[in-house]
């Protein structure tokens, strides 16, 4: 079997990923940048991975990670709304120029680049798939993405086969990044609509997302492709947020804040964000609004045909998952929220 790099591997999708790729038989070098690793990181150390500490970009970390790898998962990345954009350059597009460059170099042979659905930017998005359509993008994040794809694109040849995966909305046991913190705003009472919630999301089990990377590993008809992998159902964040309401126990979110003036607000903290140089987020941003106001449904025909991607979870069954983790968590005092790295 094959020896593989997964890098970010102490996030919430690294660590699935590099569980999965475990449970096949791989042989797995895990990269993290903590003081020390996570407990799952320790137990998949115990079943025969390799565990390496680093920080991927500083000088020869790159080369070194990938030396003696036959290929690579790179997951690892800078995931938020606001931020320096030179940091957003440094983390999501040059170091998976980078590290693809070093790869191809040291003889990898795979190398598959986790990117994210929100290339595509907000707009109109019912049944979109990789042809489009594209809107402008809003932030760093997401420009800083698109240059990434295009590096990993552009590195793709006979030698080392390249293939981009772009999940939608990930969700799971142990999504401390987006849906415990909902969660949490839920059981205060202060959780709301932007807009009615009637627009569609594109929610995706994690353990879907890790059959995607596994498949596009595995295909050799990947090669040089881009897949868009999302739960492929029609469900609407008020669909999501009453469900999860019912399985927490508490009253579904009754605010509302019409989009427009939410669109204004948010451009006006950013912009006093901005003026004032203020490094954490503002509370409410424009990419927020528009993941929110925007359809944003998105077809994974490809992926079927392609990969044979079938997902696996439904969206009611996977929530059910991860109320029933995060309560778990509540209950024996874990944190409210952590960022974790892809």
């Amino acid at each position: 079997m094959d020896s593989i790099l997964v890098t970010g591997a102490s996030g919430f999708l690294g660590g699935y990923i590099a569980r999965g790729l475990l449970e096949k038989g791989y042989k797995l070098r895990l990269q993290y940048r903590r003081s020390s690793p996570p407990s799952l990181l320790t137990m998949l150390r115990e079943k025969g991975a390799e565990l390496i500490r680093l920080d991927l970009t500083s000088p020869g970390a790159a080369e070194e990670a990938v030396a003696g790898v036959d290929g690579v998962v790179h997951t690892a990345a800078l995931i938020a709304d606001w931020g320096s954009r030179k940091l957003f350059t440094r983390i999501n597009a040059e170091l998976p120029k980078k590290l693809a460059h070093a790869a191809r170099e040291k003889g990898c042979r795979r190398f598959i680049y986790i990117s994210s659905i929100a290339v595509h930017g907000f707009g109109f998005h019912r049944g979109t798939s990789e042809e489009g359509p594209y809107y402008t993008p809003i932030s760093s994040y997401q420009k800083t993405k698109l240059q990434a794809e295009q590096y990993i694109l552009d590195a793709h040849s006979e030698a080392m086969e390249t293939a981009i995966i772009r999940p939608g909305n990930i969700y799971g046991p142990g999504d401390t990044t987006t849906f415990y913190p909902i969660f949490d705003a839920m059981r205060k009472g202060i959780m709301g609509y932007t807009g009615r919630g009637d627009r569609l999301t594109c929610p995706v089990y994690v353990e879907d997302v890790v059959q995607a990377v596994v498949k596009a590993y595995e295909e050799e008809g990947s090669g040089g492709e881009i897949f868009n992998i999302t739960g492929g159902e029609e469900v609407t964040w008020k669909d999501i947020l009453e469900h999860a309401a019912c399985l927490l126990g508490v009253k579904p979110p009754v605010l509302r804040l019409p989009v427009f003036p939410a669109r204004l607000l948010a451009l006006l903290l950013e912009s006093i964000y901005f003026v004032l140089q203020i490094k954490s987020a503002p509370p409410i941003t424009r990419y927020r609004v528009d993941t929110v106001s925007n359809d944003y449904h998105f077809d994974i025909g490809k992926a079927k045909d392609v990969l044979g991607f079938i997902p696996e979870t439904d969206w009611r069954t996977g929530f059910q998952r991860t109320v029933e983790a995060y309560l778990k968590t509540r209950e024996t005092g874990g944190p409210s929220t952590q960022r974790a790295p892809r």
